[in-house]
């Protein structure tokens, strides 16, 4: 998968279970990794803070920005709360 895929990918989501798939297929070509800028996050767990974070429970940061998934979740959080 290239990078533009990953970020189209990511970007086409519009739900929690879409991104959450979306960053362990992405997680997958890196041994379950995601690397953000400083550190490398584990996309399964990643995974996980996205629907806690679309329901205000956890602060964003604890998904990487790379790729745009950490503004997807921020999208979905705004657009499936109206």
């Amino acid at each position: 998968m290239t990078e533009l895929e990953k970020f189209q990918l990511v970007n086409t989501c519009n739900t929690c279970k879409e991104l959450e798939d979306a960053i362990i297929l992405i997680g997958q070509e890196n041994d379950g990794m995601l690397q953000g800028r400083t550190h490398s996050f584990n996309a399964e767990s990643m995974a996980k803070c996205v629907e806690p974070i679309v329901n205000n429970a956890m602060w964003p940061n604890y998904l990487t920005r790379s790729y745009g998934i950490r503004q997807q979740a921020l999208y979905l959080k705004y657009y499936l709360n109206l």
